[in-house]
């Protein structure tokens, strides 16, 4: 039997087998992330229903787009959400402040995060 050249055993297998588990760790690590704490606080039903109030009344002055990039996975956001609920649930719409249903506003909430790439979850 030939003796195996070691440094031909860390080049072909070694480093493969590192860099592939090391891809697989990070792919892990980033699903984490982007199923984080906010993944499933809303359902689909909500973010539909939170679409036709965009549309109906918000769409007036506002576009979807600018919304897209709004809310960043962080330490923050659950505070960051808090504080937006707080600003759209109290000066909007311009023409009419706070005066949606309160489900109303969480519907748009849930939409806008679904614009942001956040997933709905099947349970209420």
């Amino acid at each position: 039997m030939k003796k195996i050249n070691k440094y031909l055993l860390y080049k072909l297998v070694l480093i493969p087998v590192t860099v592939l588990m090391v891809a697989c760790a990070t792919t892990t690590a980033q699903e984490e992330v982007s199923q984080g704490i906010l993944q499933g606080v809303f359902t689909a039903e909500q973010s539909q229903s939170g679409k036709d109030t965009f549309t109906s009344i918000c769409r007036n002055c506002h576009i979807p787009r600018d919304f897209r990039t709004i809310f960043k996975q962080s330490d923050d956001t659950e505070a960051l959400l808090s504080d937006y609920y707080d600003l759209i649930s109290t000066t909007m719409p311009q023409d009419s402040p706070g005066s949606l249903s309160e489900e109303m506003y969480l519907d748009v909430m849930a939409y806008l995060l679904s614009l942001n790439g956040f997933a709905a979850s099947s349970d209420e």
